[in-house]
């Protein structure tokens, strides 16, 4: 993984569980391998740890992650990551950021 000085902010106050955290500007982090085989990540819940029937578990494959600094930026953005497309990753929290896939997703 790649990242600005945004997602640098961002990380610190995701490991802390912070609730809140607020962008102050654009922030661009990528993952060009993707997730790891046995990770992927909850497109719901930031903090869950295992897939569920109801929590749409993903594991993506390269990606570019891109930080807003207001949420109202993300309306109208799908937040479908089976769309084909960018999606919104945890809307509605302030972990909320755009996935944007660049290639296929692992197998």
């Amino acid at each position: 993984m790649c990242a600005d000085a945004e997602w640098l902010a961002w990380s610190e106050a995701y490991m802390a569980q912070k609730e809140d955290y607020k962008p102050s500007g654009f922030g661009l982090a990528y993952m060009l391998a993707g997730d790891p085989p046995e990770g992927g990540a909850s497109n719901i819940d930031p903090f869950a740890t295992e897939p569920t029937a109801d929590n749409q578990w993903v594991t993506e494959g390269p990606h570019v992650m891109i930080l807003v600094p207001d949420p109202a930026m993300l309306e109208g953005m799908s937040t479908d990551p089976d769309a084909g497309g960018p999606y919104v990753m945890w809307k509605g929290t302030p972990y909320a950021h755009v996935m944007m896939p660049t290639g296929p997703r692992p197998k």
